[in-house]
């Protein structure tokens, strides 16, 4: 399974050699039951530049290859490959570097996920869902010892629900705004040898942990965002701190 998913991972980065990064609230323009199942297949969805609390500057561009099916009782599966690049680190601290990667949700040079989502209740222009991901994500990073690889990979899985509400309209212009939020919890899981060669004891092989993004969404392009996210069983001061981003992202 892993070779799979870094086989579909490096063939996007081949096919487009750009560095990127992307948010994890998902926009569903057509939420709810459908006429007719229907199975899409886009590259490149959006573009997006991020700074977060740890002092980190991010590039992505979110769904290289993006995969989407929505059946007709308005539940959607999506597989959707992103790549994350940081050109600049504020901080001097390679562990809390390291981490910024394992907390952003489409963070590292490689990242290939899985997305469920199913529609709770559904009120005029408000819709509640439950929402399942999991994937697998290729971190560059420092390691404690030079000799130990600058590589590791991470297996995730997030479970959350997300809210989305329309607030304003103008049909003849065609113009949108909506709101979006995205409560969550999360789990992150490294061998023993590679969590140990980044973080030494101050992140346990599974890293447990919550988050939240909210957003707002104008004509279903722009997207503005702020999330926050925190592991629960770090034994590191530093790892254990709630990480802040923003980000505006431009969608295709």
């Amino acid at each position: 399974m892993k070779s799979v998913f870094i086989c579909l991972m490096f063939i996007s980065i081949l096919l487009f050699p750009i560095p990127l990064m992307g948010q994890q609230l998902k926009f569903d323009p057509n939420p709810g039951k459908k006429e007719e199942t229907s199975f899409k297949v886009h590259f490149l969805r959006s573009v997006l530049v991020g700074f977060n609390s740890i002092g980190h500057l991010t590039l992505t561009g979110s769904g290289l290859i993006s995969l989407r099916y929505s059946a007709k009782k308005g539940s959607v599966t999506e597989f959707d490959v992103f790549s994350t690049a940081s050109p600049i680190f504020l901080k001097n601290n390679d562990q809390l570097n390291a981490a910024s990667n394992l907390l952003n949700p489409v963070g590292g040079v490689a990242n290939a996920g899985l997305r469920f989502s199913y529609p709770l209740k559904i009120k005029e222009n408000k819709v509640l869902k439950i929402a399942l991901r999991t994937g697998l994500k290729l971190i560059e990073a420092y390691p404690i010892k030079a000799i130990d690889g600058k590589y590791f990979l991470d297996q995730y899985f997030e479970l959350g629900w997300s809210f989305q509400n329309l607030i304003a309209e103008n049909p003849v212009d065609n113009e949108s705004l909506y709101f979006l939020a995205y409560p969550h919890f999360f789990l992150h899981h490294s061998d023993s040898e590679q969590r140990n060669s980044f973080f030494s004891t101050n992140l346990p092989p599974t890293a447990l942990g919550y988050g939240f993004e909210v957003g707002l969404n104008y004509n279903k392009r722009l997207h503005l965002s702020l999330t926050g996210s925190q592991f629960i069983n770090a034994d590191n001061a530093d790892l254990q701190k709630f990480v802040i981003a923003i980000a505006v992202a431009l969608q295709f």
